[in-house]
């Protein structure tokens, strides 16, 4: 019979466990368009083209109707919606990407000229004005081509003639977005990328090269092509999702099958748009970074997503099952569907650097700090090891819902504990309160143990082991 020891971790206190990967304070999902991932102009009153000239893709006025195409014409690759329900719904979608964006938080403060500077993918504030005038910006991508980039520009924005914004390590002009306040202008000759959100007007001076969107609420857009092509859409944010073969694994160990209610890994391409982690909401979501995931036919809870990796919580409901398909959803393009095997049980040690090897996720007893060197765990205490895989529960949660305090919910087997190859007594195994798909097992160090900084620790339960992790005894 375990005996009850009732220590568990502070809320939030391994939600690096929850994430394979972790979003930096800045990094951000990308902003949806809906209906506007189409348009490349659309204002609450008019449309001006002047200059010839080639724009691709749709022109809308809502609730205006004015479109002048200018002497000459110019060639318009796309159709003009001038009033009615398709130009009406384009308006109405772009005031949720508007507030969608503005709405950010935590954003790096930017002000005045950002001319001359390189900036990495986030979210950029300015109080007032924003301009790009002393010298070129650079968006770096770093190597992401899914890298967003949002600024929430409270009044106009500027891109000065002859000025560029310039594009490296894979960003993209469709996931970059300039929420304005009042109204933007790109100058003479200048090149500019991403997608303008603006509350009133824009303008697109001669001969200037827009590749993305000139979106406008209430007012005006004006574009004078130079004789060019003035405004094209920007490439797709990305390509079909692919989930790799045998791609889906504990998230601890990184092994095959997985468990029902446990936190699972999936591997492979295009999982996502942008990357957003979870801030463990009640319930976790099924949609972020628009990535979703469907797995036994039913929808897979989300603690963070990413174009390589998107982790997930298994349901609950599919607890009996060996074998179910998966498949990904990105913004409304399904994956082909991969076989995941499922067992009872398959245990998993969280390790702090997330490889599934090396110091473990474990606490020492009724504190806040790991089992490591400089606060090792004492041979005769108790350790709380981070896990997930153990299985069947009392009191099971709902998906997507975290266990509670009271009453726990304890493991219907008790797993076997090593601890330096010494067998350990288990005092609680069971969900971790407060907290979605995380295990705790709390455990004695066995007074037999050689002390050390890399004391092996492992699990074993329904007839499989967990990987080895390692904690500091004294």
């Amino acid at each position: 019979m375990m005996k009850f020891n009732g220590f568990f971790p502070i809320q939030g206190m391994f939600v690096l466990c929850l994430s394979a990967l972790t979003a930096g304070a800045t990094q951000q999902a990308t902003v949806s368009l809906g209906s506007n991932s189409t348009f490349v102009a659309l204002a609450g009153t008019t449309v001006t083209v002047t200059g010839g000239g080639t724009i691709t893709g749709n022109i809308g006025i809502n609730p205006g109707l004015a479109f002048v195409p200018g002497v000459p014409a110019v060639t318009l690759k796309g159709n003009v919606y001038a009033g009615g329900p398709v130009s009406a719904q384009a308006q109405a979608d772009l005031t949720l990407a508007f507030n969608d964006a503005a709405g950010r938080q935590t954003p790096v403060v930017v002000a005045g000229n950002i001319g001359g500077q390189t900036l990495t993918p986030g979210l950029y504030k300015s109080t007032s004005s924003l301009a790009v005038s002393s010298g070129d910006l650079t968006l770096d991508g770093q190597g992401d081509s899914n890298s967003v980039f949002i600024f929430q520009i409270a009044s106009t924005l500027t891109l000065t003639s002859g000025r560029q914004v310039i594009l490296t390590g894979g960003a993209s002009a469709a996931n970059i977005f300039w929420q304005v306040g009042s109204s933007a202008t790109l100058g003479t000759t200048s090149v500019f990328h991403g997608n303008i959100l603006a509350a009133v007007s824009i303008s697109v001076l001669t001969g200037a090269t827009l590749d993305g969107r000139a979106l406008a609420q209430s007012g005006a857009v004006t574009i004078d092509t130079g004789g060019g092509s003035a405004v094209t859409l920007p490439a797709p944010a990305s390509a079909s999702p692919v989930i790799s073969v045998s791609g889906v694994v504990n998230d601890a160990s990184y092994a095959a099958p997985v468990v029902a209610g446990s936190i699972a890994a999936v591997f492979g391409s295009n999982l996502s748009v942008g990357q957003s982690g979870s801030t463990i909401p009640i319930p976790l979501p099924t949609t972020l970074a628009q990535s979703s995931f469907s797995i036994g036919g039913q929808a897979a809870p989300i603690y963070l997503a990413s174009p390589g990796q998107a982790n997930i919580q298994i349901p609950w409901e599919l607890a009996g099952q060996t074998q179910v398909q998966i498949t990904a959803m990105v913004n409304g393009v399904v994956s082909s569907a991969q076989t995941v095997n499922l067992a009872p049980s398959a245990p998993g040690i969280f390790s702090v650097d997330m490889s599934g090897r090396g110091q473990g996720a474990i606490l020492v007893a009724a504190t806040a700090q790991l089992a490591a060197a400089g606060s090792p765990a004492a041979r005769g205490g108790y350790i709380a090891i981070f896990c997930t895989g153990l299985g069947a529960v009392t009191n099971r949660p709902s998906t997507g819902l975290p266990a509670t305090a009271s009453p726990l919910s304890f493991s219907v087997s008790t797993p076997t504990v090593s601890i330096g190859g010494l067998a350990a007594t288990v005092s609680y195994s069971g969900l971790a309160p407060t907290l979605v798909g995380l295990y705790q097992v709390n455990a004695l160090v066995p007074a037999g143990v050689a002390p050390g900084n890399t004391v092996p620790v492992s699990i074993s339960a329904g007839g499989a082991s967990s990987n080895v992790v390692t904690i500091a005894v004294q």
